[in-house]
């Protein structure tokens, strides 16, 4: 081997191993991201399951409209504290300059009594006053050392007792009256002012620390409004991703649900399709089977039968000829054929009627109709047309349609009164048979046994043409049968 070939050799072997890993890591990393997705998927679905997923969305804006309210509150306290404590600072700045005024104006009114003076000078030391107070109040409220503020305290109790003594002076008083009520005199600035300058410390401090607090609350505040917005923004996606998850199921399951009923609605008409046919082709094949049994009745049976009588008469004729005691045996024998031959007839007009076959289809329902009003408790109208000519199938379907309902009429009815009508018109023919009788119950017509309603269903399926049966307009049932005629007649 080479050396290029030795150098090569190891260099791809490494690429391979570096390949293989590569790809054995894709995988992996796939396989993982696969079953995260599956997972989340899962876990979508069952939040979408969830009934009152909506709830959460709504509970988090209930949380955050909460902390927002509550923030709210403690800023509103903050913010009004700060605003009680710039007051306070102001009239802590205030109380040395209007303590300056108050002095100012009453070395004026001094220098010159007048109205305008001594009225600047009540209103300067109105505003010591309530200046005075205020700070009191202050001090209280912030539990300052009441030594601390015991000046204040006694610049606003010999302001209030002034201008108390000045509110009780006459109106007309002298300057002199009025000088000696502004005794004894005012505080001085410098300890005034050193007495204050602590507090103005104290309170820019409070103040200060109060600006703060106000600044990380809302920093605070800020923080949790995008937490809970965000955590509520996620939820919301979250929760509409399951939703849509979910409504894409429930259309694919209702998309393979409607495939399978369309499949089945076309199995089932297929089915249904099959088994009229059938049916069709057993009707059709029971009445080939009937004319052909008749036929063998009539030909081969028949034949037997009316050979055997005129043998069995010959004999009988012979007999009375010769006075042989076999006479009466020979009656009976005869007799017996006679009725065989009737019961043959009685067959195979069953079996398909002659006069029907030979004649047509009209007097073979006026046969029917007169074998029936001699035997039937109930009234028969027969309304025919003048002519008619049918083809052999239409014919025997309306004569064992009629033939059937009479049969039923005659069983269930309990009708005293009857009408078959046959007309022609618009290339149909129509069949109706009323009966004033008890008429149909409701589902009769799918009842188990009821073969013979469906058979004349059958019969109508199988030439084009329809069936129905209900009750009639007044009491009883009709019966209508509809039936199109050949192309041509």
């Amino acid at each position: 081997m080479s050396d290029v070939e030795r150098r090569t050799t190891p260099g791809a072997e490494r690429r391979r191993v570096i390949t293989e890993g590569l790809s054995r890591a894709a995988r992996r990393a796939e396989s993982a991201t696969g079953g995260a997705e599956r997972l989340t998927d899962s876990v979508l679905m069952r939040l979408a399951r969830f009934r009152w997923g909506a709830l959460l969305v709504v509970a988090v804006g209930i949380a955050f409209t909460v902390i927002s309210e509550t923030t709210f509150q403690s800023m509103q306290r903050a913010r009004e504290e700060i605003d009680a404590s710039r007051l306070s600072l102001a009239a802590l700045n205030d109380l040395v300059f209007d303590n300056a005024q108050v002095t100012m104006t009453e070395a004026r009114y001094i220098e010159e009594p007048s109205i305008d003076h001594l009225q600047q000078h009540l209103i300067a030391a109105q505003r010591l006053a309530s200046a005075a107070d205020e700070v009191v109040g202050w001090a209280m409220r912030r539990q300052i050392d009441p030594e601390r503020i015991a000046l204040v305290r006694s610049v606003g109790v010999a302001e209030a007792e002034e201008l108390k003594r000045m509110r009780a002076l006459p109106v007309g008083a002298s300057p002199v009256e009025v000088m000696d009520v502004f005794l004894p005199s005012v505080v001085a600035q410098e300890p005034l002012r050193e007495a204050l300058e602590p507090l103005v410390k104290t309170e820019r401090a409070y103040l200060e620390e109060q600006m703060a607090l106000l600044g990380e609350e809302i920093e605070h505040q800020r923080s949790v409004a995008i937490a809970v917005v965000a955590i509520g923004v996620l939820l919301l996606i979250l929760l509409l991703r399951a939703y849509s998850m979910r409504s894409q199921v429930e259309l694919a399951t209702a998309n393979r649900l409607r495939e399978a009923r369309d499949e089945l609605d076309a199995l089932v008409r297929v089915r249904t399709e099959e088994l009229s046919e059938l049916a069709s082709h057993l009707q059709t094949e029971a009445e080939r089977q009937k004319s052909s049994l008749a036929r063998e009745l009539h030909d081969e049976l028949g034949s037997i039968l009316t050979a055997s009588r005129m043998e069995a008469s010959m004999l009988l004729r012979r007999a009375r000829k010769q006075g042989s005691p076999d006479v009466d045996s020979l009656a009976r024998v005869c007799d017996i054929l006679e009725q065989g031959v009737q019961i043959k007839r009685r067959v195979i007009e069953g079996l398909v009627p002659t006069v029907l076959t030979h004649l047509g289809l009209l007097p073979a329902l006026e046969a029917l109709a007169d074998e029936t009003r001699a035997s039937a408790p109930f009234k028969l109208v027969l309304q025919l047309p003048d002519e008619l000519e049918l083809d052999r199938d239409r014919g025997i379907a309306i004569y064992r349609v009629v033939q059937e309902a009479l049969t039923n009429i005659r069983k269930h009815a309990q009708a005293s009164r009857v009408t078959i009508t046959l007309s022609v018109a618009e290339g149909k023919i129509a069949l109706e048979i009323a009966d004033d009788g008890v008429g149909i119950a409701t589902g009769a017509r799918g009842k188990t046994g009821s073969h013979g309603l469906l058979g004349m269903k059958y019969r109508a399926d199988a030439l084009g043409g329809s069936f129905r049966i209900g009750p009639a307009p007044e009491r009883g049932t009709l019966l209508s049968l509809s039936l199109p005629l050949p192309a041509g007649e």
